[in-house]
């Protein structure tokens, strides 16, 4: 070896000593270690696709419950006039396929408006009769429907007539096949599974291309459903319902009725890691035999997949956010390069993920979950100048929570972030989907509603005002009432004086609003500029 005089052929004989040592060396390090790292990564993976999915479902159920709310809150629900309510009904339903059915059942517990159901049902012993009794809105496991005969989840919200009492609960089921999509659409791996239980281990979903049988018999009471109950985070294999070894993870839902549970099965993750280790073996065996030329082929592949590498880092660094190696590339690459570039691609799209959820998180006000000031300052103004461009006029509400200082003196702070919480609910629900709701401050709120004159501004104003002064914030313990202040200013296009600006429109919006809260809160004040 020593004799070797030439540089070509020093380098070569160094780069197949070195590759024949670094296959030894990785073939020995992952035998050691690689199972131990491949659960833990297996693991983490799933415990985040399964976290992702949980927020999914929570705004798939949390967007169900706003249906049944808006229902029940409508004037038809709260003027008891049944056969208003059954036209809203059939035309809420129009544009909520999701919807199997709808129905009211009255003070009494007797349904007196329905679309499938007998009229003669009593629900007085239903929990979700008693929640609605309490105020609450209420989700129910999985029941079997009586007409349609399918697993179905009832979604309720409380009825109040005009004077506050409780004139009954509006009942809109949802067959399970739409929980099972969402569920389903999410696999990990190629034989993954994904499924709910109830907070009692029963099977909530059914499982991918399984029948669609009820959801009933043992409840699932594996070592996940334990590690869950005891709130442990484990990632240690364990045998599931059917006797299989598999690799879990879990998430409870927001209000932990339900359990989202992951699995996969151990030897499909454990697949890759035993190929890893054939493919090390076959190549340090192939390097042994014939050191010299496959060194050569491995140092020009290794290039050739760096300057994939390196051209994929710069598209990352010049915005183009998720690019993929073509896994072509590495077709007959070795596999710790196989691995690389799959990293490469992961990490990718992992990075185009974050970037999404850092622009989204960027313009949208973490605890109200509506826009925000500089989202309302930026897009608002875009807005606001393609409506004047078009000849219609605009309209900015500014919205004062009124008193809310005292209810963060009287119950905490915490309380108070949910009675924001709760009064931008309100608001979003009584505007449109084309006006912009934001939090501009505190216990402010702007909307910018286009297409709206000062006349129909101060229209809008007062339906939020009075929506909210009838829509206390309740919880467990406490009911606290809750109203608003509003000033309203327009921005007309046809308008020759002034700047028409949307910091113009917000300004005398709010001395507008100033009007409002000095002249006894709880109502509404229209800008007058103009005269």
């Amino acid at each position: 070896m020593l004799r070797v005089s030439s540089l070509k052929g020093r380098l070569r004989l160094t780069v197949g000593v070195l590759i024949v040592t670094i296959c030894l060396l990785v073939t020995v390090f992952i035998s050691l270690f690689g199972k131990v790292m491949k659960e833990r990564e297996i693991h983490a993976a799933l415990q985040e696709a399964i976290d992702l999915q949980r927020l999914f479902i929570d705004k798939w159920k949390t967007e169900r419950l706003a249906d049944m709310i808006y229902l029940a809150e409508s004037p038809a629900a709260r003027s008891g006039h049944i056969r208003d309510m059954g036209n809203q009904f059939r035309t809420f339903q129009k544009t909520h396929a999701e919807f199997d059915s709808i129905s009211f059942a009255n003070a009494d517990g007797k349904l007196v408006l329905t679309m499938t159901e007998p009229f003669d049902v009593d629900v007085r012993d239903r929990d979700y009769f008693q929640a609605a009794r309490d105020g609450k809105t209420f989700v129910t496991d999985a029941m079997t429907g009586r007409v349609s005969g399918k697993p179905v989840l009832a979604f309720t919200a409380p009825v109040y007539d005009a004077n506050g009492l409780f004139a009954g609960v509006v009942i809109g089921t949802v067959q399970l096949s739409s929980l099972d999509a969402i569920v389903n659409e999410f696999r990990f791996g190629e034989n993954g599974e994904t499924f709910l239980l109830n907070k009692d281990g029963y099977r909530i979903t059914r499982l991918k291309g399984e029948p669609d049988v009820p959801r009933t018999g043992e409840p699932y009471t594996t070592d996940i459903y334990r590690r869950a109950v005891t709130g442990e985070r484990d990632g240690k294999a364990y045998r599931n319902f059917n006797g299989e070894f598999v690799v879990g993870a879990y998430a409870w839902s927001s209000d932990r009725r339900w359990l989202l549970v992951g699995e996969t099965r151990t030897q499909d993750v454990y697949k890759p890691y035993y190929r890893l280790l054939a493919a090390l073996v076959a190549v340090s065996a192939l390097i042994l035999l014939l050191a010299y030329s496959a060194a050569m082929l491995f140092t020009r592949k290794i290039s050739a997949l760096l300057g994939h590498l390196l051209d994929g880092t710069k598209r990352i660094r010049a915005g183009q956010y998720g690019y993929r190696i073509d896994p072509s590339v590495t077709e007959s690459a070795p596999t710790e390069l196989k691995e690389l570039s799959d990293n490469f691609n992961i990490m990718s799209d992992k990075l185009e993920r974050t970037v999404r959820l850092l622009e989204e998180s960027a313009v949208v006000d973490h605890l109200t979950e509506v826009y925000n000031r500089r989202f309302l300052m930026n897009e608002g103004a875009k807005i606001e100048e393609a409506a004047a461009r078009a000849g219609k006029p605009s309209c900015i509400l500014l919205i004062d929570v009124d008193y809310f200082k005292q209810i963060n003196d009287t119950y905490g702070h915490l309380v108070g972030d949910r009675v924001l919480k709760h009064a931008a609910a309100l608001l979003v629900a009584c505007v449109r989907n084309s006006d912009v709701a934001a939090r501009y401050g505190g216990e402010e709120f702007v909307v910018l509603a286009t297409g709206c004159g000062l006349s129909q501004g101060r229209e809008l104003a007062e339906r939020i005002r009075t929506w909210v002064l009838n829509s206390p914030y309740r919880d467990e313990e406490r009911e606290i009432a809750i109203t608003v202040s509003i000033g309203v200013a327009e921005s007309n296009p046809r308008r020759t004086y002034g700047t028409n600006t949307l910091e113009d429109m917000i300004e005398r919006a709010d001395k507008a609003l100033y009007r409002a809260k000095h002249r006894g809160r709880n109502r509404v004040e229209c800008d007058d500029s103009a005269t």
